[in-house]
């Protein structure tokens, strides 16, 4: 277990991470007083629950306002007056307009869908994306750019959805959210406040997760012939969603909150 949590290039095999046969190898160069199968390595690691062959990434942030930024959006979410928007937005950047070369094989009895694995580009599309928390309804516009005035566009179509009440907009530290037009418009829009995520932490937007479900039910197996038909499969989705949408069940509390704060300042469990 010892050498399996050692990296191999400390220990002269010039490889990245071990695998069950490979670590064999190497117990048997240490001339150890009993032998090792690859089974029986497999079954230690296996018992152990170590997983060489898996990793698993993260980010830290070096955002030195990120408790500030972070518990300001989370107090959004969770004690904002019922009677104000909370609206979440992004950009869903590169979405590539993919066709499959060949039909799809449908699904049979013990055997899964099959696809041929060549496609042809037809170029990528962003979608600029927007996340009603309170009611779980997504909308905006699919964009070939996504620069500042392009930010000014979907904060225009939010300003129209919503034309009355006071209202919170959560965005990234992304350039475009935060140029000289932008500025001006949320000058111009004063009932409209705008909420920052701290860097590396677009998972505290909540329409980071309306993007995965996007991308797993429309895009990930979708096959489009055209810009046109990507974009009329988005809305024709986003239209479907929106009739039975539910906000997300959003809990997370940092630990750094007591437990009678986390109670002071509510929001779904």
């Amino acid at each position: 277990m010892a050498e399996a949590c050692r990296n191999p290039s400390d220990v002269g095999v010039p490889v990245t991470h071990w695998s069950a046969g490979l670590l064999t190898v190497h117990l048997e160069s240490l001339n150890l007083d009993f032998d090792f199968s690859e089974s029986s390595v497999r079954r230690i690691l296996r018992d152990a629950d170590l997983q060489p062959h898996r990793q698993k990434m993260w980010l830290t942030s070096q955002d030195e306002e990120f408790r500030a930024k972070r518990d300001d959006v989370l107090h959004v979410y969770y004690d904002a007056p019922q009677d104000e928007h909370i609206i979440c937005v992004d950009e869903m950047t590169g979405v590539q307009i993919l066709e499959r070369l060949c039909p799809d094989i449908p699904m049979a009895s013990g055997m899964p869908v099959r696809r041929e694995f060549e496609y042809k580009r037809h170029g990528t599309l962003t979608l600029m994306g927007a996340l009603d928390v309170r009611r779980g309804k997504v909308f905006g516009f699919m964009s070939e750019g996504h620069d500042g005035l392009t930010f000014v566009e979907l904060l225009d179509v939010v300003a129209t959805c919503y034309p009355h009440g006071r209202g919170h907009i959560v965005c990234d530290n992304l350039f475009a959210h935060d140029t000289d037009d932008v500025q001006d418009w949320f000058d111009d829009h004063p009932r409209w406040k705008r909420h920052f995520t701290p860097k590396h932490a677009s998972w505290l937007n909540q329409v980071e997760c309306m993007f995965g479900i996007i991308q797993r039910r429309v895009l990930q197996r979708g096959s489009f012939t055209c810009a046109d038909e990507l974009i009329k499969k988005m809305y024709d989705y986003m239209i479907w969603h929106n009739q039975s949408s539910q906000p997300f069940r959003w809990s997370y509390r940092p630990k750094s909150w007591s437990a009678n704060q986390g109670a002071a300042h509510g929001g779904p469990n």
